[in-house]
């Protein structure tokens, strides 16, 4: 077993690449030369950067434009904050676990754990609610709409980018009413009839949604 961390990636292009933490310090960003390069365009050339240090691991935002999460809170302009075994971590609209050489849990088995919450399967395309598989599934553009959220979470995202993420074959011709009662009637699938308030999918008014899982 590596005595390095690592990076597991979560979502986007390079969903599954694992990235072994064996520098003092690696740049993470789309600059061609970063340890952990993002192919992701909300990313900052240089956004952030991990350091292995005597007590851990450490991420460092760079002050990025769009910013560090860790474990859905985001980090201040130029905040570090500890990395502990399966903290999460995401940079712009990309998403990392992080696996730690010194924890006595092994990845798969932290992977087999169950934990309260939304989860969604983008291979088959399932959708948990609280470890319960949402039936019916949801219709394509429900989704779709889903999925491009779960990609962001913890991020408000614009009309506009839901627009041309879920109905790219319209070229922008879509109403925010359109986009409005589809995530009405997703989130009628998702959250409990009997919440006041949403769990998961909630409303920037006037601007667009962001999810929590």
């Amino acid at each position: 077993m590596s005595r390095f961390g690592r990076l597991v990636c979560l979502n986007g292009p390079e969903t599954g690449q694992e990235i072994e933490l064996n520098q003092e310090i690696m740049a993470v960003g789309r600059a061609v030369d970063a340890g952990v390069r993002l192919e992701d365009p909300y990313a900052s050339r240089q956004h952030a950067e991990i350091l292995r240090l005597e007590r851990g691991y450490q991420v460092r935002d760079l002050q990025s434009k769009n910013g560090v999460l860790v474990n859905g809170q985001r980090l201040a302009p130029g905040g570090t904050a500890w990395l502990s075994e399966g903290t999460e971590l995401q940079f712009a609209s990309t998403r990392f676990r992080f696996y730690d050489p010194a924890a006595t849990v092994t990845a798969p088995a932290l992977m087999a754990v169950g934990e309260p919450g939304l989860r969604i399967d983008p291979q088959t395309r399932q959708v948990y609610v609280d470890n319960h598989l949402l039936a019916p599934p949801l219709s394509v553009k429900q989704f779709e709409l889903l999925w491009f959220l779960y990609q962001n979470r913890g991020r408000v995202v614009s009309k506009d980018e839901i627009a041309q993420a879920v109905w790219p074959e319209a070229q922008g011709d879509i109403y925010d009413a359109n986009i409005d009662r589809m995530v009405s009637r997703l989130r009628s699938r998702i959250e409990a009839e009997t919440e006041d308030e949403p769990r998961f999918l909630h409303t920037a008014r006037g601007y667009g949604y962001q999810l929590d899982t």
